[in-house]
């Protein structure tokens, strides 16, 4: 996959995304904190049940992307629009993660069984900084994408198949080509695809 990207990103644009991010991190209530650490006691089909409170069961992954190749460069086309709410749209939301996803995964059984509430902040507390800081890094360059792999097999769990171990080769300015990884993970489902982490080396 070969593709010339020029990501421009405004200073104030930038610095708007990270006041927004932090005002929403400082006004999280100290009750969540508490509601994890109830959560943690009680039953995980209960957990699960209050997590799922007035969200919808989907009947697939919301996007109609069909291929990584197609993810991919849709993570690109975002960047280089700077377009949150694409990173957005193009990622696992609640409702598919807490009726499509969680349930098959290791962590919400024993021994881990992590609260869904616990979990779910973790992982959009890594989307969140993640997108900040690809965009961060690559604003502002010009970018050639020369390639991208993932490992040869996902993880299988259910009807989830979890790609890792993706990395991007690029140059930046022109530069030597470095491979990065600038997401983490991307789950596949019934021949759709949406990134579950945008986890990167930044």
């Amino acid at each position: 996959m070969t593709k010339s990207i020029r990501v421009a990103l405004p200073l104030m644009v930038f610095l708007a995304a990270c006041d927004s991010a932090a005002s929403r991190s400082e006004a999280t209530p100290q009750t969540d904190t508490v509601k994890h650490v109830v959560d943690s006691v009680i039953p995980m089909g209960m957990a699960m049940d209050r997590f799922r409170a007035g969200l919808a069961e989907p009947s697939g992954l919301r996007n109609d992307t069909d291929s990584r190749d197609a993810l991919v460069r849709q993570v690109m086309q975002a960047l280089q629009d700077n377009d949150t709410t694409a990173f957005e749209n193009l990622a696992v939301n609640r409702a598919e993660w807490a009726w499509l996803y969680y349930p098959t995964n290791v962590q919400y059984k024993p021994p881990y069984e992590l609260p869904p509430g616990l979990a779910w902040f973790q992982l959009q507390e890594t989307n969140r900084r993640g997108v900040l800081r690809a965009l961060r890094e690559l604003g502002g360059h010009d970018i050639d994408v020369r390639d991208y792999t993932c490992d040869p097999e996902p993880t299988l769990e259910g009807d989830n198949k979890i790609w890792t171990g993706c990395r991007v080769t690029l140059s930046r300015d022109g530069g030597d080509p470095v491979t990065i990884r600038l997401f983490g993970a991307i789950l596949e489902r019934g021949g759709r695809f949406e990134v579950l982490s945008y986890d990167n080396d930044f």
